[in-house]
């Protein structure tokens, strides 16, 4: 049975990776397959209409003002939002891997569909974005992954986003050194400030192969999920069989898969070729 449904599982991660005009890929198997579209549909804000707040010290450079107010109508009036995205998401999204998002949350735009070496860091929940600083990207500029500034920006302005993440560290202020270093080893190191407050990563964090921790556990989730309907329908199908003279030949099931972006949460509903509708 579990053979059935991780079929039925391949059948759906093919499709939604067709929507994002990818192909499975053989080569990567089932999980790497899963791996490549979470890390590509997670990265991608919905596209619906939100306010957007400016931190305190966003800034928006005059050269890209007329590309920003452009950006900002967008934003608002429920765009996607996809082109000014990660130039990962249009290359390899198997192994171009955004570590600012994986590990504090944060997720980075750039100012028009062809990319600027400016880029934009926010914040974006369901019905708000928060713009929290702009800085340069690319060559020269590789520390902007590891800013602490960043994370600052949201424990000074912006603290009921990360409130549930506090901590209760008195070890010393960490640096935007110690993160890159942190980051190198696939560590996962809380922000520590000036003030005290510490903070396990906003993002969840990334594992010791430097996929996110947030990926991996619901890879684990789903897996498990599929293990536990292959259980269940193997005794239905007998105690049915048993109870009502049903042939188990001629019993079926199948796993139907969604996908919840407002909650980054993979939803599963087994069903039968008779009608039984099973939910564990």
């Amino acid at each position: 049975m579990i053979e059935k449904f991780n079929s039925n599982l391949k059948h759906y991660i093919a499709n939604e990776l067709e929507k994002q005009s990818m192909k499975y890929s053989e080569d990567l198997g089932l999980r790497g397959n899963f791996m490549l579209l979470i890390n590509r549909i997670r990265r991608i804000p919905i596209a619906q209409k939100r306010n957007v707040i400016e931190s305190s010290v966003f800034n928006c450079p005059q050269k890209h003002m007329h590309a920003y107010q452009r950006f900002i109508h967008l934003a608002e009036t429920g765009s996607s939002l996809l082109p000014f995205c990660s130039r990962g998401n249009f290359k390899n999204a198997y192994k171009v891997k955004d570590q600012l998002f994986d590990d504090w949350g944060i997720t980075h735009f750039h100012f028009v569909e062809t990319g600027t070496k400016d880029v934009m860091f926010a914040i974006v929940e369901p019905e708000i974005m928060y713009l929290l600083a702009v800085f340069s990207h690319g060559q020269g500029c590789y520390d902007v992954w590891f800013k602490k500034q960043l994370v600052e920006i949201i424990h000074n302005e912006f603290p009921f986003l990360i409130a549930h993440l506090k901590l209760n560290d008195s070890s010393k202020v960490t640096t935007t050194e110690n993160h890159k270093q942190a980051r190198e080893l696939a560590v996962n190191l809380p922000i520590v400030f000036d003030d005290g407050s510490s903070y396990y990563p906003t993002g969840g964090g990334i594992m010791i192969n430097s996929e996110s921790q947030h990926d991996i556990m619901a890879w684990m989730h789903l897996s498990r999920k599929i293990e536990a309907y292959a259980q269940y329908t193997a005794k239905f199908m007998e105690s049915t069989a048993y109870s009502h003279g049903i042939e188990a030949s001629k019993l079926s099931f199948s796993l139907d898969f969604a996908y919840n972006q407002h909650q980054q949460l993979f939803s599963v509903q087994c069903k039968s070729n008779c009608g039984v509708v099973i939910a564990l």
